[in-house]
């Protein structure tokens, strides 16, 4: 039973290997193009031979201003926290958070007994000494031999410190009576009828303010400056805009009124400040707001779009078509305001000028141009729906998933 079940195994892969087909060859011969340009097994050109699809634009003749957004603050034209100039007990305090004041109009009054008594005892004593110069200076010119003249000068004197002391206590007493030092809204309060009130002549005293008083007919806009753009600003020339986002549908235009001449040297930066008639007060102080200032104007500029200059190294270029192919130009940028960037060097302003799809052009390149167009676009905003009185926010609900 074994050799002729050896025979029997022999046999059956001889059969088998005659049926298995041939190896094809490991090699094949490489693909050689053909005279119309194209290759044996229909494959294309290489890339480096297709024309590259890119859109152009001529340079343009704008008038062109740099402008830069900085973030800004607003405080009023004037600021004063009122303090008593002599102690005594609050006796009556007209005005609260939120009213209007004139100028010289008294908001509060303080009782202080004795410094009335020291006005009326300083106004006795001046009575007595003006009644003894006058009555000696008489003497002395109908009888200059019965007094000397040296008492009349000591009393002339006394006369003289008297008065001096009088008025001096006349406006002491009328510090009792705290009165607004311009036209203003008060903004804070801080002492109620019956508070003892210290008086605020040191620096270190603990002494309570009466009021803060605010000028808010006009407003001073606070922003700073970089140092890169500093060399820029002119009091008085320099444009600027001011917008709040709560008042989105507002600009406030004026121009920049004073500034420091000086940078601070923690943030190297330049604080200019902008004075703003504020009228009906919807400028409020404390505000946080935008300026953008109008640094430098370029009229009937040679401009392209941002996005049509390269950017190495070695400096800027663009790519111009000529003939059908790309060439690329070293260019010089000025200003721009972010739609348009200043040519000052390198193009006639006639030239055709790569704007999209220059990231796959190289010097003499062939291109397929067609016009460059990019429609203006308003700029997002985001807007919260307020909804409907009285309908709760519905929960969100997943769907169902569908099955096939």
């Amino acid at each position: 039973m074994g050799k002729p079940f050896i025979v029997f195994t022999l046999a059956l892969a001889m059969m088998m290997g005659a049926c298995q087909p041939e190896e094809p060859q490991r090699t094949a011969k490489k693909a050689e193009p053909a005279a119309n340009g194209s290759y044996d097994d229909g494959k294309a050109l290489p890339l480096e031979s297709q024309p590259v699809d890119v859109q152009v634009t001529k340079p343009l003749r704008k008038d062109l201003t740099y402008t830069i957004t900085l973030p800004a603050n607003i405080a009023p034209l004037y600021q004063t926290t009122l303090y008593a100039k002599v102690s005594g007990y609050l006796k009556w305090i007209g005005p609260d958070k939120g009213d209007q004041v004139k100028k010289g109009q008294i908001v509060a009054i303080i009782d202080a007994p004795e410094v009335e008594e020291q006005y009326q005892q300083a106004a006795a004593d001046y009575k007595i000494k003006k009644i003894t110069f006058d009555r000696l200076r008489n003497v002395w010119k109908e009888s200059p031999d019965v007094i000397a003249k040296q008492d009349v000068d000591v009393a002339e004197a006394a006369y003289d410190g008297a008065r001096t002391l009088m008025q001096q206590r006349a406006v002491l007493r009328d510090y009792t009576k705290v009165r607004a030092p311009y036209d203003g809204t008060i903004t804070a309060r801080f002492a109620d009828p019956g508070a003892l009130i210290q008086i605020a002549t040191s620096s270190a005293t603990n002494a309570i303010p009466l009021f803060t008083i605010m000028d808010l007919n006009t407003v001073r806009i606070y922003a700073n400056v970089p140092q890169d753009d500093s060399p820029w600003i002119v009091p008085s020339q320099s444009k600027v805009a001011v917008h709040v986002h709560e008042l989105h549908e507002r600009s406030f235009n004026g121009t920049i009124t004073r500034s420091t001449m000086a940078l601070d040297p923690s943030t190297r930066s330049l604080l200019v400040e902008v004075d703003l008639p504020n009228p009906d007060h919807v400028l409020r102080p404390g505000t946080f707001a935008e300026m953008s200032i109008g640094l430098k104007e370029i009229p009937n500029a040679l401009v392209l779009p941002p996005q049509a200059v390269n950017s190495t190294a070695k400096g800027k270029s663009v790519f111009i078509v000529e003939q059908g192919k790309a060439k690329s130009v070293s260019v010089h940028t000025g200003i721009t305001d972010g739609q348009w960037i200043e040519m000052t060097d390198g193009l006639r302003g006639d030239e055709d000028v790569v704007v999209v799809g220059k990231r796959q052009l190289l010097d003499q390149s062939p291109v397929r141009a067609s016009p460059f167009y990019l429609p203006e676009a308003k700029p997002s905003q985001q807007k919260f729906e307020r909804r409907s009185a009285g309908i709760p926010p519905q929960p969100f609900k997943a769907e169902p998933p569908v099955r096939p």
